[in-house]
Order: structure tokens, then C-alpha cells, then sequence
């Protein structure tokens, strides 16, 4: 079972309103602790090297807000990953994802639906961080954080067809099976999966799973 922490979060007041786990079993913190500041004290126990592609990820939401229609704000998906601090000072993977609950009349946000997940199949030294952003008549965009030059790098999204090809990856499919059920060659398939290695920035099919798994690509609401 996945832990999933629900949040509403008072975007003006920039406190929790509710908070729909108590986490102190899980990450060793009271309520009050990871939450009694409000976003700050949250923030707090982001890991040092993961607060650039927070800071990144707010700035770019408020950017595409400016360009969203009212319908679009509503329908708009906002993910992220990073590393959180445990009480006992260790760390594990969080992926944030966040829809907006409530907008004030001027189109800015006004409360916030944030759901903080554990992923648990990555490995401690795993340094890959993404930001993504998708809804419905909304187009999605997916970026990597570069840690070295502290700025963001957008990466195409896959086609159709790759995404099918992807979905067979993380199933554990070789290519000869891929090519079989898509009734394509075995080379076909070979050049999809290179070809997606190259736009990820990717070394391996198991980046590409972690990948897959963190930014959601497959979610049948995309």
C-alpha cells in the first residue's frame, strides 16, 4: 500500500486547512510539527538540494496561470518530486501532486488539493527530479530540474505510439513481444525505445520505468 498524505493548503494564508493523515507513525513527526508553521515549517524539511525545483515549480505555475482560461485552472494537474526529512534525520522520495479547489475572482488560487505520496521504489541515491503539468484541453508539458545550473530543461512528451511502447516496458515486455502485439518489427520497437532514451536524457530502461513512474505518463487521465 502506497502511504498518501492528503493536504487542503490556504494558498493566501499559505497554512493547511486540512490535513487527512496523521504522519507522526509513518515519518515521526507530530501534526503540529511538520504543519504548525503552516507551508514554511513543510518546506523545512524539504531536502537543501531538492528547494530549487520547489521555488522552480511555483514560479512556473503562476506563469502558466497567467495564461490559463478559468476551465483550464480547474482541469490543471501540477506534479513534482523531491526528498523529505524524516524525524530521525533520514530522508525518503515524495512525489507532490496538486489540483486547484477554489480560485478568487481574479483568477488567482485560492486553496489547493495536495496529495504528498511516498515512492518507495527508488533507490536513496536517486537524483532525477521532474516537474509536470497536465489537464484537459491543457497542453501538458514535462520538465527536468538540472541541479548544476539550477534552471529547468523541457522535454518533449512521447507520441502515441511511444506511449504504447512504454506501457509494454513497464510491464516487463522485451521487444520481440512488443513488436508481436503491435504487429511491428523487433527493430521498430529497438529504435522506439532508443529514441526515448535520447529525448529523456535517459541511460536505460529502468531510468525510463522510474521515469514513467514518478511523473505519472501513464495515468488515464492524462
Amino acid at each position: 500500500m502506497v502511504r498518501t498524505v492528503p493536504i487542503v493548503v490556504d494558498v493566501k494564508k499559505m497554512t493547511q486547512q486540512y490535513v487527512g493523515v496523521d504522519v507522526e507513525e509513518w515519518w515521526g513527526w507530530k501534526i503540529e510539527e511538520i504543519f504548525g508553521e503552516g507551508v514554511l515549517s513543510y518546506t523545512k524539511l524539504i531536502h537543501p538540494s531538492d528547494l530549487g525545483v520547489h521555488n522552480l515549480c511555483n514560479k512556473l505555475l503562476f506563469y502558466i496561470l497567467e495564461r490559463c482560461s478559468t476551465e483550464d485552472k480547474y482541469n490543471l494537474n501540477i506534479l513534482l518530486n523531491f526528498k523529505l526529512r524524516k524525524s530521525d534525520g533520514s530522508y525518503i522520495h515524495i512525489t507532490q501532486s496538486a489540483k486547484i479547489l477554489e480560485l478568487d475572482p481574479d483568477g488567482s488560487i485560492r486553496s489547493l488539493l495536495v496529495l504528498l505520496q511516498e515512492n518507495n521504489t527508488l533507490s536513496d541515491s536517486y537524483q532525477r527530479r521532474y516537474i509536470r503539468f497536465w489537464g484537459k484541453d491543457f497542453d501538458g508539458r514535462l520538465y527536468e530540474y538540472l541541479p548544476d545550473v539550477e534552471d529547468l530543461q523541457q522535454i518533449e512528451l512521447p507520441s502515441k505510439r511511444e506511449i504504447e511502447i512504454i506501457s509494454y516496458l513497464v510491464s516487463g515486455e522485451e521487444s520481440k513481444t512488443i513488436a508481436e502485439h503491435l504487429s511491428i518489427s523487433k527493430h521498430t520497437v529497438d529504435t522506439h525505445r532508443r529514441h526515448l532514451l535520447q529525448k529523456f536524457y535517459l541511460k536505460n530502461t529502468g531510468e525510463l520505468i522510474n521515469l514513467v513512474h514518478i511523473t505519472r505518463l501513464l495515468d488515464p487521465s492524462n
